[in-house]
């Protein structure tokens, strides 16, 4: 199985130019002595593989290596591990996966990375180990967390963890905890470094939420937003030099990019507000306002995990497997619950928790690429769709693991 997905997911873009966009630019800029735009991952390899061509094929080999191994891992004490091997590698061969390894942007390596870090999830609740005293799991929970912005308030989420659990047993997190510990500092570093990406994105929410419809813009001009006159369409895009120097100075527009329109119609009055009130008060319009947002994630779920072609980011890819084995977000959940349910009845609780730990994970990073960006959501999107694919493999996989025993053994106690 191996040796076919490699030749397989090779074909699929064996040949093909490599894409650029205007995202691309901010990726492709490695410079250590001053503060990096974009988490460090996908520049520090991209800095390694010096061509686009070389990019492309390492993002080939990366993925290979990490559904490879979930393969393995999914497969490992199953009654069937071929057809679960032969699973995880249709899944890992649909055009959702692999039409990103031509993109010279960080969709490829996100994925890989939440590729490997569910089959190290697996592999320590199937050796019954805590996932922070495995060296591998946060190795991957690293890479993965480090790889997005978004992705790090999980690591922060972790890290709280790693914390009050060392401090109620009145210890120190030990050598793992304590890297988890200082990759969490880097990480606020690290978010500080994107804040113009950060700001960019809140114009685009805005310019999508906002601006657009009055009773929002009511709530956000009363809450210290300056108002905008909307003479011009707020959607559409300027290029840099319709903006002021001065305006341009405080925006900081990241390189590549072109600036939304609505930063010419706010002026420097929006701009400073973006920079210094504007995601704070963003945050309080989405606590004060569940129902609202709920509502938009429950829209966005069709056109963003269940996304009907590829139109939103054009890459003249191959197809290898049919997009349809991409099973649908809805039976994802219900293949991963029952795989838990099944789990439960054997009496193996930590294997439960994998399909629901890894479904959840995938719903709240929607969720949080969802809020925090305007434009783009099936790609933004992209990593959180395939993360639903991957719980509801955990969970057949688990259906297929063996019969249920009602005199089946519990967990065994986790070791340190």
């Amino acid at each position: 199985m191996a040796v076919a997905y490699a030749v397989l997911r090779t074909l699929a873009v064996v040949g093909l130019p490599a894409a650029r966009f205007p995202d691309s630019a901010g990726y492709l800029t490695l410079d250590l002595s001053t503060p990096i735009a974009r988490p460090l991952p996908v520049p520090l390899v991209y800095a390694l593989a010096t061509t686009d061509g070389a990019r492309v094929a390492v993002q080939v080999v990366l993925g290979i290596a990490a559904w490879v191994w979930l393969a393995r891992e999914l497969s490992e004490g199953s009654r069937r591990p071929g057809t679960v091997r032969w699973m995880t590698a249709v899944v890992g061969l649909t055009p959702q996966v692999t039409r990103f390894d031509q993109a010279i942007l960080a969709e490829s390596l996100t994925i890989t990375a939440g590729a490997a870090l569910v089959a190290a999830t697996v592999r320590t609740a199937r050796l019954g180990r805590a996932p922070t005293a495995s060296a591998g799991w946060v190795a991957a929970f690293v890479l993965f967390a480090m790889v997005r912005p978004h992705h790090m308030l999980v690591l922060f989420a972790v890290a709280a963890a790693v914390t009050a659990r060392s401090l109620a047993a009145r210890r120190s997190p030990g050598v793992l905890g304590a890297v988890m510990l200082l990759v969490a500092v880097l990480g606020l570093q690290q978010l500080r470094s994107n804040t113009p990406t950060s700001n960019l994105n809140l114009y685009t929410v805005l310019a999508e939420r906002v601006v657009t419809d009055p009773v929002a813009t009511q709530w956000f001009v009363s809450n210290g937003m300056p108002a905008v006159d909307l003479i011009d369409n707020p959607l559409a895009y300027d290029t840099p030099d319709l903006l002021a120097p001065e305006l341009l100075a405080v925006l900081d527009l990241p390189e590549g990019q072109m600036p939304p329109r609505l930063m010419r119609l706010g002026g420097m009055p929006l701009a400073q507000w973006v920079r210094d009130d504007g995601w704070t008060t963003y945050a309080k319009w989405i606590m004060t306002h569940p129902s609202d947002n709920w509502s938009r994630l429950v829209d966005l779920v069709g056109p963003t995990l269940d996304v009907a072609d590829d139109g939103f980011l054009p890459l003249g890819s191959r197809t290898v497997v049919p997009r349809v084995f991409f099973v649908p977000t809805a039976v994802s959940a219900i293949i991963a619950l029952a795989g838990a349910a099944v789990s439960m009845l054997r009496g193996r609780r930590r294997d439960a928790v994998v399909p629901v730990a890894v479904f959840l994970g995938a719903v709240s990073l929607y969720a949080i690429a969802m809020t925090t960006s305007g434009i783009e959501h099936p790609r933004h999107a992209a990593v959180a769709a395939v993360l639903v694919r991957l719980a509801a493999l955990v969970g057949a996989a688990q259906l297929l693991a063996g019969r249920i025993r009602t005199d089946a053994p519990g967990d065994a106690s986790p070791s340190a």
